[in-house]
């Protein structure tokens, strides 16, 4: 009779977990279908410093916003393929290339349509600056970097207004040789202090951007 009894309460603990489980997935799954599909499309460098103006460092930049709103909450990345990828490039080649830092184009920021997404973002470099400085005393001194990075992301989600938000970063280098570092067509944020200073300033200003 015990034995039962046991395996009564064992069945019905399994069950209850079971449909705690299945509900946790449903819940999952639901809120997945409510979130909106994102692309980053102009990554701008409003600075004098060339090297933002690199394709590959605007893609990254790119990249590193998507994936920021996405850790945020309420966007996942369009879907990848070819021929949206390839158009996504060209908006931020476009971008990439333009050196007068304006404002991105109601073009770039109503293009979500065509790319068959919701939301769409774009990035301003707005402010780069290194101060050399140099600490210790005699020939144990050693010359520091100070680097600064600030930019403007700007969000555009249905048909709503588009909302934008500042962020500003810092990092400390002893080095004045590189801003990035890129390997196999990926650029690694947290190797260089100008990277974690983009990084920095990235997540500071998608903090700061309003939540729907």
């Amino acid at each position: 009779m015990f034995l039962k009894v046991g395996s009564g309460r064992q069945w019905w603990l399994g069950a209850v977990i079971g449909g705690l489980l299945f509900f946790s997935l449903f819940l999952t799954a639901a809120r997945a279908g409510e979130l909106h599909r994102l692309a980053v499309v102009g990554v701008a460098n409003k600075t004098g410093e060339g090297e933002f103006s690199n394709l590959l460092i605007a893609q990254g930049i790119a990249q590193l916003v998507a994936q920021e709103l996405y850790d945020a909450g309420g966007y996942v990345p369009v879907e990848d393929n070819p021929e949206i990828t390839g158009r996504i490039n060209e908006l931020l080649a476009l971008s990439a290339q333009t050196d007068s830092g304006e404002a991105p184009s109601d073009q770039a920021l109503n293009s979500g349509q065509g790319l068959g997404c919701e939301a769409v973002a774009t990035v301003k470099i707005v402010k780069f600056s290194k101060s050399r400085s140099k600490g210790g005393i005699g020939p144990f001194s050693a010359a520091k970097v100070e680097i600064a990075v600030e930019v403007e992301i700007s969000l555009k989600d249905g048909d709503k207004p588009v909302v934008s938000a500042k962020g500003r970063g810092t990092g400390v280098t002893k080095s004045q040789s590189f801003l990035f570092q890129v390997r196999k067509d990926k650029v690694n944020f947290d190797q260089t202090s100008a990277g974690q200073a983009t990084l920095e300033a990235v997540k500071a200003a998608v903090a700061k951007l309003p939540r729907s």
